[in-house]
């Protein structure tokens, strides 16, 4: 497959998701919604309903500090938008400039944040990522 496919899907998925919690959600669903319309019209009222509920789910689990439950919608939504982009290719620029607009509308902190500290000692290592990492050994 495709890594350019994967890379945009993947990051759809979190920004989506990112936008549910904030007061621009309806925004968010509304353009998820449209390119659904414009690429897969048939699935696009499933698509509402999977983002009216998805977002419910999201609050109440943010509500108690849940992060598993935030972590699984993204990869849900990794899914959707790699299965949009496999049956229709043609979404590929679409699905970017979505992004685009979730990243302008993300600017001010409506994104959650990351903050990571660690310590090694000794021989120990650490690996941390904001995202996906793949550590590979010889």
């Amino acid at each position: 497959m495709d890594p350019q496919i994967v890379a945009v899907a993947g990051a759809a998925g979190s920004a989506i998701v990112s936008a549910m919690a904030t007061d621009g959600w309806q925004r968010a669903r509304d353009g998820v919604v449209g390119l659904w319309q414009r690429f897969r019209p048939e699935s696009a009222d499933s698509v509402h309903a999977d983002f009216d509920g998805h977002r419910r789910v999201l609050v109440d689990s943010l509500r108690e500090g849940d992060e598993a439950t935030r972590a699984a919608l993204v990869a849900a939504w990794n899914g959707h938008f790699l299965g949009l982009l496999v049956a229709q290719p043609d979404a590929l620029d679409a699905l970017r400039q979505l992004n685009a607009v979730l990243d302008r509308e993300s600017v001010g902190g409506s994104r959650p944040s990351l903050t990571m500290t660690a310590h090694a000692s000794g021989n120990g290592q650490v690996y941390q990522a904001g995202r996906d990492q793949k550590i590979t050994r010889s």
